[in-house]
């Protein structure tokens, strides 16, 4: 069973909308749930995520949404911050409606994982440092809540790699960093996708690094035994198999990459 997390712990008052719980850092936390939805903001640091068996690794910029009957935890942290907002799952919003739609397109399908960049997280959290003023009448919560809202939906990337004008070089960085999380199982070129999103290749290693803490390939392996994790979790597939569809032409290398990130073998998995 896992810990079961209640808003009584965190919301004031039945007619509170919504509570900022800001982790600075956030630590491991086991597996759980709770009776609440969460907006999720990656601040600063880095972490493991398995959400509901998927694990993938978190970084400055991403925005994730959490429904109440996601299972999830927080492991291998280094530094994570995070700021969560919570909401009820029927929240009593009076001049705000129809948000569901916005919130659904911010939870993860796998690696895919929504990301904004560090001037759109300044602004993100100029009205979060509104919504923790005290008191807020319910226009004012509103209106912070749905400008964060609209904030991220107009700001996070997508793939888009036949872009014809780009900006600067961070935006091309965020730009390849979702193109990788689509893309993770094929064979990369870096070279080619240097060109691609306009970043010398010297200085896409060393952007990468620096915003991640890795190198560009170390992040591609990561997505991929992400992948396989939740594969050998939850699939019948053979685990040669699950090793060449994640990108491992070799099953030895595959077990000992595994090993190497989980501290077990694949086989231990099953």
């Amino acid at each position: 069973m896992f810990t079961r997390l209640s808003y009584k712990d965190f919301f004031r008052s039945s007619q509170q909308l919504l509570a900022i719980e800001p982790r600075l850092p956030q630590e491991n936390y086991p597996e759980h749930t709770h009776d609440f939805n969460e907006l999720v903001l990656v601040t600063k640091g880095s972490g493991r995520h398995i959400l509901n068996g998927y694990p993938h690794e978190l970084h400055q910029g991403m925005v994730l949404y959490i429904n109440a009957d996601d299972h999830h935890l927080y492991e291998n942290v280094d530094n994570l911050h995070l700021t969560n907002i919570l909401l009820k799952p029927k929240n009593d919003f009076k001049f705000i409606h129809n948000v569901d739609a916005i919130l659904q397109d911010l939870a993860p399908n796998q690696s895919q994982y929504k990301m904004v960049k560090q001037q759109v997280l300044s602004n993100i959290n100029q009205q979060i440092a509104l919504l923790q003023q005290d008191p807020l009448n319910a226009l004012q919560q509103e209106s912070s809540f749905l400008q964060i809202l609209n904030l991220v939906q107009q700001n996070q990337y997508c793939v888009n790699v036949n872009q014809d004008s780009r900006g600067g070089r961070d935006e091309n960085l965020y730009q390849l960093l979702r193109y990788l999380s689509f893309n993770f199982k094929q064979e990369i070129n870096w070279q080619q996708l240097s060109q691609d999103f306009q970043l010398p290749l010297r200085s896409l290693q060393r952007m990468v690094k620096e915003k991640l803490g890795i190198t560009p390939q170390q992040y591609v392996n990561k997505l991929r035994l992400s992948y396989a994790y939740y594969q050998l979790k939850f699939s019948e597939k053979a685990i040669i198999d699950i090793a060449l569809e994640s990108g491992y032409s070799d099953s030895s290398y595959f077990a000992s990459c595994f090993k190497h990130e989980f501290g077990f073998c694949p086989r231990e998995l099953r």
